[in-house]
């Protein structure tokens, strides 16, 4: 499915994350630091890199600076461990375009990798038209389908390649941030659910019995009448998205606070994670239905 460079130093995870990428179908090479895997990439380049933060020699943190300076169109997903939180929220804020934590490996690490590819594949689809999409601006009316989250967010990706602004990593960081503000929009705004449900946890790693539960929830009479707005404004200087809902609960959480120790240990968390962390001004409406996010240009 894609080729992917893996970078752990420690073995016992390197054949599980290795393992559970293969399964999925995926090419899989190791390194065991930020040096083997520049030297990697050198010499055959991948279509995404996963890494661990600590390592000897050249960390994850540092790979991600490398990266995002001299590989911009590769995608890096960091996988956090308990105590490594403070590298994580240094790593998103540098160019990491997502993150996994050590202990739900098995639960999240193919479905961020399946997204990432996604997304990636998107934005070089559009490059072709880089700066012939002038001003692009839309308006989607979305059910409350977490599958129309993807096709919705890929469309968001092209427009902005086809319009040339900002580069690979940042297209789909803010890819990352729509799909984190749709999904909020529907699970906790319209239907609303409960920020403890146990369910949303499931939906995120992609569990078809949690996904059909939610479907038949959005079919139910008191919440099928309800929609998700998604509206997109690029100018020359940024670009505007806001998304918001008809229901009666709040796209937002910030209890844990984003980039908190504890907000790493919860999937219900990862939204605002990465809201906060890719666009340069995130803004809310009184009542939590709307979210306005920019991010500029320059």
């Amino acid at each position: 499915m894609a080729s992917i460079l893996l970078c752990e130093d420690s073995p016992t995870h390197t054949v599980l994350m290795q393992t559970l990428l293969e399964d999925d179908a995926h090419e899989v090479r190791c390194a065991q630091d930020g040096r083997e895997a520049m030297a990697s990439i050198a010499e055959h380049m991948p279509e995404l890199v996963v890494t661990d933060l600590r390592m000897p020699n050249m960390n994850g943190l540092e790979l991600v600076q490398a990266l995002v300076s001299e590989q911009s169109q590769l995608p890096t997903v960091v996988v956090t461990a308990r105590g490594s939180e403070d590298l994580a929220v240094d790593a998103l804020a540098l160019g990491a375009v997502n993150f996994v934590p050590k202990n739900s490996l098995n639960m999240l690490l193919n479905p961020v990798v399946r997204q990432t590819i996604a997304y990636s594949g998107s934005d070089r689809f559009s490059q072709p038209l880089s700066g012939q999409l002038r001003s692009p601006e839309f308006y989607f009316k979305l059910g409350n389908y977490i599958e129309s989250i993807n096709p919705a967010t890929q469309i968001v990706i092209q427009a902005l390649a086809a319009s040339g602004k900002l580069n690979p990593t940042n297209r789909i960081r803010i890819g990352m941030a729509v799909a984190s503000a749709l999904f909020n929009a529907i699970c906790y705004g319209n239907l609303e659910l409960s920020d403890e449900d146990p369910i949303v946890a499931k939906v995120i790693a992609g569990d078809t019995d949690s996904q059909a539960e939610l479907t038949k929830r959005a079919a139910s009479d008191r919440y099928r009448k309800r929609s998700v707005h998604l509206k997109v404004s690029g100018g020359d200087k940024d670009t505007r998205i806001s998304v918001s809902h008809d229901g009666n609960g709040r796209l937002a959480r910030f209890n844990p606070a984003p980039g908190t120790p504890e907000s790493f240990e919860l999937e219900q968390c990862r939204g605002m994670m990465l809201i906060t962390s890719f666009m340069d001004e995130v803004m809310f409406n009184s009542g939590f239905s709307e979210v306005v996010m920019v991010k500029h240009h320059a």
